[in-house]
């Protein structure tokens, strides 16, 4: 269903004389005032002119009408405006007090799903690779059925992920990432917040995960971290079929938005551990439409989430030492604790490095850009040949990918060099590892030499007292072998030679074999993550790069020490970069959670790089995808290119509008409802005749209210006596319970053809429906004259859906200034009222309504009274402004100071502000400043 009129058919007839020919008829249609715009060549149209670009554009745009949008504009309808006006400054309060409340929900929620999610995922691949520890022999039977196990086990685990995608919930596979951006762009995906949705995607990424997929947690944990803080601002669920009376405000498609970006950065804030670089990804990549509360309240939640963690870590691991138990030593991709690994110590570079740091963040934009290109063809095959519907296929995929990477991973490993356990780990050993971590204590307890030795350097296939070198990388969680590639060696492993961990082979083949799983599972029919599969592809380059400099050093001085731990750092944030083009974020999410605060500036430049070279030949891999699946993404105006610069409004509108009366029979409101999928009508008394007529609006009303009317017979008049504006509620309880009747969440409309089953034959034939005191009075316009990217700023930075187009000369009443809207402005006008001292002026737009009587006199202290209250509370608010001194920018900006006695100056302060006010109007000219 789309949000209004399709365009789609109208350019395909226009196809057949060209598209310049159609901007060229579009523009000479114009009046008078606009004729003289002609583009002189298709070049300065700067859109698609032609051949088989337009079929692809036409084919976008078709993709594009499935799409519905949401509507971030508030409403504005009568009922809304009386519950607002009725608001006290405690009702403020309290709605600030929950979304500060609900934010901490969203932190405790996410800290508790990760918790449990990180549990899973170790202990499933604690049975994997148990399974196959037990199986390990020298003979070809005992390796054969080593290899059997651990394909099985890992297909098992792969049939499970996948079963959840293909038939749960199709739209858990994958990230998340370019679904949830979608959504916050202010595009509506069907399905994507379900309760199921989130059990699906988090349960799936488990397993996933323990299947041995080349992929992570983090994507779908900022999938999940906005389904849940979606669902607990709702507080209900549709799929539950429940909701809580109270708290209600946040039951709209505005309040939803802000607290799934929260729950985005909770997300990633939990996977990583990282609790700034979580709000920073929501800030960078995942929301639109950013406000400073937002942040706040995201900043909290992640805290909190990150916290939550770490706390349900602990219990788990020794509840009752939990007094003694220190925090705050541990990375989520540290290999030891800040006190072993010193990270002061462990990271350095030189200036002369930062050639090479920049090249590394070219070479990054270059993988990026490859390893989107082929991914784009991947999925093209894929689209082809195992469609999304066809589950069975689609599972099949996924088992078989997970068996493909399953049986060359154990392959590389199988065929492993062996190499010496190191001194300092080999069995009676009595050295220590490292003076500064000897007897170190780790935060979950004392690793011992032996505890390391199992767990780092794995015997596998080789003899006794040797390691498998390969077996470090390919035997081992990918999380795990990311960690070995960039720590291990840190608290002196190896010895006094401080030989290299790896060698280079084992890096390359690591290193090819890493990127090109990576490249076939992303978009793969199961909940799959990129960050970590990126980060270990750039850690292993980057140590390939360590290696190349170290050589090249070694021959001028052999006093020159690389330190191939930077080397990797710095390759996992070029890789990564590149592949998804994001910047401030992974600066800051790559030293949280490695420690590497040293390497600041050398990240900085490396990801600046690799988003400058990336982004000339590709975008980046989540932009990739929204495109892919052909949503009308809105980019930000400076980055949506010169078309609209280069078209006017009127050019590109439709003009065969479906309007509604105010007062409408039932029956033609549902045949309106069946044959159209507008998601907006306008409203006005005299329906245009013909298409491009001009009328004069009354107001906008959205499809969903439309149905929600019908569906619970709000408004029904009698047609013989529509009179119905004073019998809509007697109460503010019935107001409210009013308006909540008409809130699309937690529960969904049904569609039109299911509601005219519901309504009652003798409502259809008889009664009518009276939209007047629910349509949207004020809805945004635009002049038909105006560039298109000006319409464009308007959707983008406002969130709407819909925009009506004036006519060349609108007919204006007044002007407003900055100074006009600004909160002191608004709280001496409300003053004025309170006090009886001046009367709200009429509307000026309900030109069909009956003109109002003005309020009697007598009744003036009661109303006074009445808000009377509200002003003590604006003066309580303004308390701390009212302390603060007035220093002037400029001489000329000093005014004389007025009394300061409210009792006996009242009269002489209106007046003051009642002339000031008149003194601005007159010397406002024709622009407003």
């Amino acid at each position: 269903m789309g949000d209004g009129y399709d365009d789609t058919q109208r350019l395909s007839r226009a196809e057949s004389s060209s598209a310049p020919a159609m901007t060229m008829s579009r523009a000479q249609s114009l009046d008078s005032a606009s004729a003289n715009y002609t583009p002189s060549s298709p070049e300065l149209v700067g859109g698609v002119v032609g051949g088989k670009e337009t079929d692809v554009t036409l084919m976008r745009l078709q993709r594009m009408s499935a799409f519905e949008s949401h509507d971030y504009d508030p409403m504005d309808n009568d009922l809304e405006e009386d519950a607002l006006r009725g608001r006290s400054r405690e009702d403020y309060r309290r709605e600030m007090s929950w979304k500060w409340f609900t934010s901490v929900l969203i932190g405790l929620a996410m800290g508790f799903i990760a918790f449990v999610v990180d549990g899973l995922v170790d202990k499933l691949n604690l049975f994997r690779y148990g399974v196959i520890g037990e199986k390990v022999g020298v003979d070809g039977m005992s390796r054969f059925v080593a290899y059997l196990a651990h394909v099985s086990v890992s297909c098992a685990f792969a049939a499970v992920a996948g079963g959840l995608v293909s038939y749960v919930e199709p739209l858990a596979a994958g990230s998340g990432i370019p679904e949830l951006k979608t959504y916050l762009n202010g595009v509506h995906l069907k399905g994507l917040l379900r309760l199921k949705t989130v059990v699906a995607k988090l349960g799936g990424i488990s397993f996933s995960i323990g299947a041995g997929l080349i992929a992570g947690k983090e994507g779908p944990f900022v999938h999940g971290g906005g389904l849940v803080g979606g669902g607990i601002a709702a507080f209900g669920s549709n799929t539950l079929g429940f909701k809580t009376k109270r708290p209600a405000w946040f039951r709209n498609d505005r309040d939803k938005r802000d607290f799934v970006a929260i729950g985005t950065a909770t997300g990633v804030a939990v996977a990583f551990a990282a609790p700034i670089g979580g709000m920073l990804f929501t800030v960078e990549e995942g929301a639109s439409f950013y406000n400073s509360d937002m942040l706040w309240r995201g900043f909290l939640a992640t805290c909190t989430g990150v916290l939550t963690m770490h706390w349900l870590e602990q219990l788990d691991f020794d509840a009752s030492d939990f007094a003694r138990a220190r925090f705050g030593t541990h990375r989520d991709f540290g290999l030891y604790t800040d006190n072993e690994a010193d990270y002061s110590k462990q990271y350095w570079w030189y200036f002369w490095e930062v050639p090479i740091f920049l090249l590394m963040g070219a070479a990054g934009g270059l993988m990026g850009s490859a390893f989107v290109n082929l991914n784009v063809k991947i999925t093209a095959l894929r689209a082809k040949y195992i469609p999304v519907g066809n589950k069975r296929k689609r599972l099949l995929e996924v088992i078989a990918i997970a068996g493909i990477t399953s049986t060359l991973f154990f392959f590389f490993m199988s065929i492993s060099p062996c190499k010496d356990i190191p001194l300092p780990l080999q069995a009676g050993t009595t050295d220590s590892i490292d003076t500064a971590a000897a007897n170190a204590t780790f935060e979950y307890g004392v690793e011992t030499r032996d505890e390391i030795r199992e767990d780092f350097f794995k015997q596998l296939y080789c003899p006794e007292g040797q390691y498998s070198v390969y077996g470090q990388l390919f035997f081992t969680p990918l999380s795990q072998s990311f960690k070995f590639l960039l720590h291990l060696g840190e608290v002196g492993e190896f010895g006094q030679d401080k030989e290299h961990p790896f060698p280079l082979s084992a890096l390359i083949w690591y290193f090819l074999l890493t990127f090109s799983l990576m490249t076939v599972t992303y978009g793969v029919g199961a909940p799959t993550g990129l960050f970590v599969p990126s980060l270990a592809v750039g850690a292993s380059f980057g140590q390939i790069c360590g290696r190349i400099v170290s050589a090249v050093a070694a021959r001028h001085s052999r006093d020159i020490e690389i330190n191939l731990h930077a080397y990797a750092i710095i390759g996992a944030a070029a890789s990564l970069g590149g592949a998804t083009r994001m910047t401030i974020s992974i600066t800051v999410l790559v030293m949280e959670t490695t420690g590497s605060m040293q390497l600041i500036i050398p990240l900085m430049l490396t990801i600046f790089a690799a988003k400058h070279i990336g982004d000339k030949y590709t975008l980046g891999i989540y932009d990739t995808h929204i495109k892919i699946r052909g949503a009308p993404f809105l980019e930000e105006p400076e980055l949506a290119g010169p078309c609209g610069d280069k078209l006017r409004v009127s050019e590109v509108m439709s003009d065969d509008l479906v309007t509604l009366e105010p007062i409408m029979r039932v029956s033609e409101l549902l045949k309106v409802l069946i044959e159209t999928n507008h998601g907006a009508y306008p409203v006005t008394d005299a329906p245009p005749t013909h298409s491009g007529e001009e009328f004069e609006l009354h107001g906008s009303i959205t499809r969903n209210v439309l149905l929600k009317m019908l569906l619970h017979r709000i408004s029904f008049v009698d047609p013989q006596n529509p009179l119905v504006g004073n019998n809509l509620f007697t109460s503010p309880r019935e107001r409210d319970d009013l308006l909540e009747q008409l809130k699309q969440i937690p529960f969904k409309v049904p569609s039109a053809r299911e509601v005219a089953q519901r309504v009652a034959q003798s409502d259809v034939d008889t009664m009518c429906v009276d939209l007047r005191s629910f349509m949207q009075r004020h809805p945004f316009v635009v002049h038909g004259d105006a560039r298109l990217s000006r319409a464009y700023r308007s959707f983008r930075t406002l969130g709407l859906r819909h925009m009506y187009v004036m006519p060349a000369r609108p007919r204006v009443v007044g002007v407003l200034t900055r100074k006009d809207v600004i909160h002191e402005k608004a709280a001496l006008q409300l003053g004025l009222y309170a006090r009886g001292l001046s009367q709200p002026p009429r509307a000026v737009s309900r030109t069909f309504e009956p003109v109002h009587a003005a309020p009697d006199v007598a009744h003036r202290p009661r109303a006074s009274s009445h808000v009377h209250a509200t002003d003590d509370a604006e003066h309580e608010h303004d308390e701390h402004d009212a302390s603060l001194p007035y220093i002037p920018y400029y001489v000329s900006n000093v005014v004389e100071s007025t009394p300061s006695n409210p009792t006996s100056d009242t009269f002489t302060s209106i007046e003051l502000i009642d002339r000031a006010s008149r003194g601005a109007v007159r010397r406002r000219d024709a622009s407003p400043r």
